[in-house]
């Protein structure tokens, strides 16, 4: 059993007490990718937050793209600089905006498919076709699915295609997580907590350690699939 905590899908700038959950994973030694969900916060988490547990990751959360197109320009004055892209993709649970979305993460796709050094975490609710459509087949990113809850179907092509797929606490309780895990290779599954969102009553570590005994139970080390995303 591997005694490495890791969380590859944190919102840092979403917790009030940052400096509280900073220390947490710092005593905790919690490897943790911070997503950020306007542009324009990455480089002051950079500056802020960044340090040996904590990589903050470049992002625009799909909800808000229509509210701040002026801060589409941020996102691609910063794309060059930062390896970690999240939280991006596209989210249908109303589509009133889908356009504004679409027109956005094809971009960001265009313009990341050739770097091999990106790491992008996507949304995807209520819209996995249209990113995996989107994504196509041609890129050399690394993409994770980020509490995916699509049909099984669009995972199987995403998992034809090498997509990541980063679980949770709440994922893992669902009937569907069972059909998600047959049909994942195991070296294809992450650790996430998506924190604050999924906390509830459970701390930040009990989480991640309940997700991780979960998939060594079925003989996944999911701890070796994170060396190998980050290349260490």
């Amino acid at each position: 059993m591997t005694k490495h905590l890791y969380d590859t899908h944190f919102h840092l700038d979403l917790h009030k007490d940052k400096h509280g959950v900073i220390e947490n994973i710092t005593k905790n030694e919690i490897y943790t990718i911070a997503m950020t969900n306007l542009p324009d916060l990455y480089q002051k988490e950079v500056s802020l937050y960044g340090q040996k547990y904590i990589r903050i990751a470049l992002g625009f959360h799909p909800e808000l793209i229509h509210e701040y197109p002026n801060k589409i320009p941020v996102m691609w004055k910063h794309l060059a600089e930062a390896r970690y892209i999240g939280e991006v993709g596209l989210d249908f649970t109303d589509k009133s905006h889908a356009k504004e979305q679409i027109a956005f993460f094809s971009e960001l796709i265009a313009r990341c498919k050739n770097d091999t050094n990106k790491i992008i975490s996507i949304h995807s609710r209520e819209a996995e076709k249209e990113v995996i459509d989107i994504i196509g087949t041609d890129f050399k990113f690394t993409p994770i699915l980020h509490w995916y809850s699509g049909t099984i179907r669009n995972l199987k092509i995403a998992c034809e295609r090498g997509y990541y797929f980063s679980v949770n606490l709440s994922m893992t309780r669902t009937k569907k997580f069972a059909q998600m895990l047959e049909c994942i290779p195991n070296d294809k599954l992450l650790l996430e907590t998506d924190s604050p969102f999924t906390s509830n009553k459970i701390s930040h570590v009990e989480s991640l350690k309940i997700v991780n005994d979960f998939l060594e139970s079925h003989w996944i080390n999911s701890w070796e699939n994170f060396l190998k995303l980050i290349g260490a």
